[in-house]
């Protein structure tokens, strides 16, 4: 693992751009192929497909006997908060696209003020993070909090927000034990549980929308998908986790959102107004400080092991 506060590789700057770039464009399959099953079926699906193939191609290259003197078990309760959780409380939430990816867009300023609370010296990353923040507010069309329940809705997206970024931190200390396909396993494993989870939940509580009618052609959508976007992701995702730090990784939900806004005016073409252009830049110069920021001011006593 590289040491703390180096500036990152051109290869890590390639693998943070693939990784933004596949998270960015999953609508375009979404959108090509609509799917009978809700999304959490879905997830469940492609992670399982994801962790399938990961361990076959693996299995004979990694130490898996030696997992139970790690802690694998903290791998996949981090990967869940990581991936599982914010994912649920954004489908709780029920806000749209849109509003949840500009409240994911503070995430950057939550790992900022998480790492600086555990001694390491980049409190000065915040302005960054908040000029990358204001970006993207003025990038998405999101509008004031309406009724209580609303308010109350976006509160459950934010405690997502909150479990996401301290799991970022954490996952940060906890990557060093474990070989990268073998962690990859581990967290879309984790994830598959999880959502295998939810969906019987659900059903014994009469939910609607779960175990939706579907057809083999629809699981080679939803296996094509996982194989195509989902491990690849998976893969860039636990490599770069471990090689760079959390305050800079976080740049990855300014990232995002900016490519999918830029793909979707790009396939439509409509008029760019001033306050798309504005928001774009200030967001491209957030994530570019974060990335780019010179090493910490000191050796942080970080991170959560």
């Amino acid at each position: 693992m590289r040491a703390r506060g180096e500036r990152i590789s051109r290869g890590q700057w390639l693998a943070f751009f693939a990784l933004c770039l596949l998270g960015a464009s999953e609508w375009v399959v979404s959108g090509a192929w609509a799917s009978p099953l809700p999304a959490s079926e879905q997830q469940g699906l492609r992670y399982f497909v994801t962790a399938v193939v990961l361990f076959a191609v693996g299995w004979k290259r990694v130490g898996w006997g030696s997992l139970r003197e790690r802690r694998w078990w903290r791998l996949c309760f981090a990967s869940v908060c990581l991936l599982g959780l914010p994912a649920l409380a954004a489908g709780l939430s029920d806000l749209g696209d849109v509003t949840v990816a500009a409240l994911f867009a503070l995430l950057p300023v939550m790992v900022v003020v998480l790492v600086s609370a555990f001694g390491a010296g980049v409190s000065r990353l915040l302005l960054p993070a908040s000029i990358g923040l204001a970006g993207m507010l003025f990038l998405l069309p999101v509008g004031e909090p309406g009724s209580l329940r609303v308010v109350g809705l976006e509160g459950i997206c934010l405690a997502g927000v909150l479990i996401a970024a301290g799991a970022s931190v954490w996952m940060y200390g906890l990557l060093g034990e474990f070989a990268v396909i073998e962690a990859a396993v581990i967290c879309s494993s984790a994830n598959a549980v999880f959502f295998l989870v939810m969906f019987l939940v659900s059903s014994v509580g009469g939910g609607s929308g779960w175990g939706g009618e579907w057809s083999w052609r629809d699981f080679g959508v939803e296996a094509a998908t996982a194989i195509c976007f989902v491990l690849p992701q998976i893969v860039l995702l636990v490599w770069l986790m471990r090689e760079i730090v959390p305050e800079r990784f976080a740049a990855r939900y300014l990232v995002v959102p900016l490519l999918t806004v830029i793909e979707g005016y790009a396939a439509t073409r409509p008029e760019l107004p001033l306050r798309l252009v504005g928001g774009a830049a200030l967001a491209i110069f957030g994530a570019w400080r974060l990335m780019t920021a010179s090493g910490r001011d000191e050796k942080p006593g970080l991170v959560l092991r």
